[in-house]
């Protein structure tokens, strides 16, 4: 299956830091492959000159498409992401964040697994932003395991190719309030067609703080719970 028209969706919120670097490392990866593709960058209402420098990288990079767009949550702006993509004719979508962690040299990887799967994910197996946030990332794995009957073996991942014939089928159903939706992608991605995971090193931030913190996953684990419960009745 050939990768015809490729979306590159990175939400992008207070990252003036990094921001910069973490696009341009990726435009090199991805003009490499020689693939046709848009590179789309959401910013998430963010407070800093981040709008700014990524206007500014749009007219260095013809691929790059800036949407503007007041705060929503990460999650939430993926989804509008898969969305857009999915109206404009995209047939893989790529998920990635903007702080640096997600390393390109990954990608070229996941390319030849398109002829034989539909949902491709990066699986942490080392990372060098802490022990706190492995020990989160194995209890939400558990938290969805439970709440769904599915084991995800890394649900938050934000490294994440899928066709858009799986997207479409749930796209258009994530709860508007649901805080992290792409714990219920990786859900309906394991379910509608399965998982290829292949394994990544997850890096530091390049700059600025986390959107997410740490142990807001614990705080919000029991709310996550509900929400995938009656996620999935949806899905189902």
């Amino acid at each position: 299956m050939a990768v015809k028209n490729l979306w590159v969706i990175m939400p992008v919120y207070n990252e003036e830091e990094a921001i910069e670097l973490v696009v341009t490392e990726w435009i090199a990866t991805l003009n490499s492959l020689k693939l046709p593709y848009v590179f789309c960058l959401f910013n998430d209402g963010s407070k800093d000159s981040t709008l700014l420098k990524i206007n500014n990288l749009a007219t260095l990079y013809s691929n790059i498409k800036v949407v503007d767009k007041p705060n929503s949550g990460h999650g939430q702006t993926c989804v509008l992401g898969y969305q857009m993509a999915i109206e404009n004719g995209a047939d893989w979508i790529f998920q990635i964040d903007s702080d640096g962690q997600c390393d390109p040299q990954y990608f070229e990887k996941m390319i030849p697994l398109t002829s034989r799967f539909q949902s491709i994910y990066g699986v942490r197996k080392t990372r060098d932003d802490g022990m706190q946030r492995t020990i989160v990332s194995y209890f939400v794995t558990l938290f969805t395991f439970v709440a769904t009957g599915k084991w995800v073996r890394d649900p938050n991942v934000p490294y994440r190719l899928i066709h858009t014939d799986v997207l479409m089928k749930f796209a258009y159903q994530v709860p508007k309030d649901f805080h992290l939706a792409n714990i219920f992608v990786s859900v309906c991605c394991a379910k509608i067609s399965g998982i290829e995971w292949i394994p990544i090193h997850f890096r530091d931030r390049m700059g600025g703080t986390a959107s997410v913190k740490t142990f807001s996953f614990v705080k919000h684990g029991f709310k996550l719970f509900k929400q995938l419960r009656a996620a999935m009745k949806l899905v189902n």
